[in-house]
């Protein structure tokens, strides 16, 4: 709860109870976020007698700006118990917020929706409804601005200045023919400074980014930011325009799609809420599965410390010591390369075809990474009086660096593999890493010693 909410929290809810009307004049200077959270900060009565209170284009700007639960919520009520205003609020929503607004409705009531409200509304929802989810049609608005090419610049000015209330931006036109394939795109400045009678398709760029309306969010999201644009149009197979995706939009998606990684990456299945607002059942549900299975996956260190013992190594109870240090190593280089190696695929830093190049670059980092740390296992193993011989630093420094070698090459392969394999990289936990180079690292240790120990 940010400063601004927490002063306002208690006035606004005393006057909630008494006298709501008297909170609109306070509303119109708030800020639809500031009002937002108010809303979230409210026990769910009172959010909604807040929402009924505030004009229309108000409560539409309040509820794009809420939390997903409680936008779905509140718009819930208002329609069971005022079908007209709900209607008129999702009338002033913008498309894209609008269609993910109706996806999570009761399947009943979105019918009742679609009955009341104009046929042109209700068509665009369904149209956007029918797009995959992950798709860039799924977040595609239709609020933006389509100009023919052969319209002038005057004429294009007056177009804009009629639709600009209605229109997600404005600062980017697009020009298409009578079908309405994209023909280039043309800016706010390139109108204002252009001669009026010149037409559009002289003045605008053909040379646009789009993207297709089936392509991955993720992949839309990194074409944005490659070229550094507010707004991205979105296209069928015949290149006509179907919507645009906006920046704020895909910034969305990024956080999305950064936390569910950073998720996976903890050995926790994706949470789809706050933190805060996830059900304590639902979270141990995320997070038992992967440590049953995790710690199932240690027991097998076990069954290799078994097997060394049962062969007779005299020197058995002295490695013992040097255990800890042996998996943590293996376990740290290996949870550093995955990460590394997990987000630069995620950014679209690392080609499927660069497999051999990254796996050759983390073997020489890995050697010399291994050395390093070997070297300080041995000091660790010449500095202690009970272990102190030419054979034990040997054993200890050749372990440290095979260990770390073998960290930083499944730490780097798993997520490669994965991805190969068609399965999201991030799923290549680290925990999991780590779980399987404790096992490896055991048996390369052992093996290490049984080289140069009695």
């Amino acid at each position: 709860m940010d400063t601004t909410t927490r002063l306002l929290l208690p006035e606004v809810t005393e006057a909630l109870r008494r006298h709501p009307q008297e909170l609109v004049e306070l509303t119109e200077e708030l800020h639809p976020a500031d009002l937002a959270d108010l809303v979230g900060a409210l026990e769910l009565e009172l959010a909604q007698t807040f929402l009924d209170v505030l004009p229309v284009a108000i409560a539409a700007r309040t509820l794009e700006a809420s939390d997903e639960d409680r936008r779905v919520a509140l718009y819930q009520a208002s329609a069971e118990t005022a079908m007209t205003r709900a209607v008129a609020i999702s009338d002033e929503m913008a498309a894209d917020d609008r269609a993910d607004l109706f996806a999570r409705l009761p399947e009943e009531l979105r019918a009742r929706l679609f009955e009341s409200m104009d046929v042109e509304e209700s068509r665009d929802i369904r149209q956007l409804l029918s797009y995959r989810e992950g798709s860039a049609g799924a977040l595609l608005t239709t609020d933006f601005v389509a100009l023919p090419a052969s319209m002038t610049v005057a004429e294009a000015i007056e177009r804009v200045r009629q639709s600009a209330a209605e229109m997600e931006t404005i600062y980017i036109a697009y020009a298409v023919d009578p079908n309405g394939t994209l023909l280039g795109a043309v800016s706010l400045r390139d109108l204002v400074t252009s001669p009026a009678g010149q037409t559009i398709d002289s003045v605008m760029n053909p040379n646009i980014v789009a993207a297709g309306v089936d392509d991955d969010q993720e992949d839309t999201a990194r074409l944005l930011a490659k070229y550094d644009l507010l707004a991205l149009p979105v296209v069928d197979a015949e290149h006509r325009i179907l919507g645009i995706v906006t920046v704020d939009d895909l910034m969305d998606v990024v956080q999305a799609e950064a936390t569910e990684d950073a998720q996976k990456m903890g050995a926790v299945e994706p949470l789809d809420r706050p933190y805060m607002a996830t059900p304590v059942a639902q979270i141990i549900r995320a997070r038992a599965p992967w440590l049953v299975a995790l710690f199932i996956a240690v027991m097998a260190t076990e069954n290799v410390l078994e097997h060394y013992s049962r062969s007779g190594m005299v020197s058995l109870a002295m490695l013992m010591w040097f255990v800890p240090l042996i998996i943590s190593s293996g376990g740290n280089s290996g949870s550093q390369s995955a990460t590394l190696i997990i987000r630069a695929m995620a950014v679209g830093r690392i080609e499927m075809g660069q497999t051999a190049g990254l796996l050759g670059r983390e073997v020489v980092i890995g050697l010399i990474l291994g050395g390093a740390v070997g070297t300080v296992g041995v000091l660790r193993v010449v500095l202690t009086e009970s272990t102190r011989s030419v054979a034990m630093a040997a054993t200890v420094g050749l372990a440290i660096a095979s260990v770390v070698t073998a960290g930083a090459i499944v730490g780097s392969g798993v997520p490669i593999l994965l991805r190969r394999l068609g399965i999201d990289p991030a799923v290549a936990s680290t925990p999991f890493i780590a779980s399987v180079l404790d096992i490896a690292g055991l048996i390369i240790y052992f093996e290490i010693a049984g080289l140069f120990l009695p």
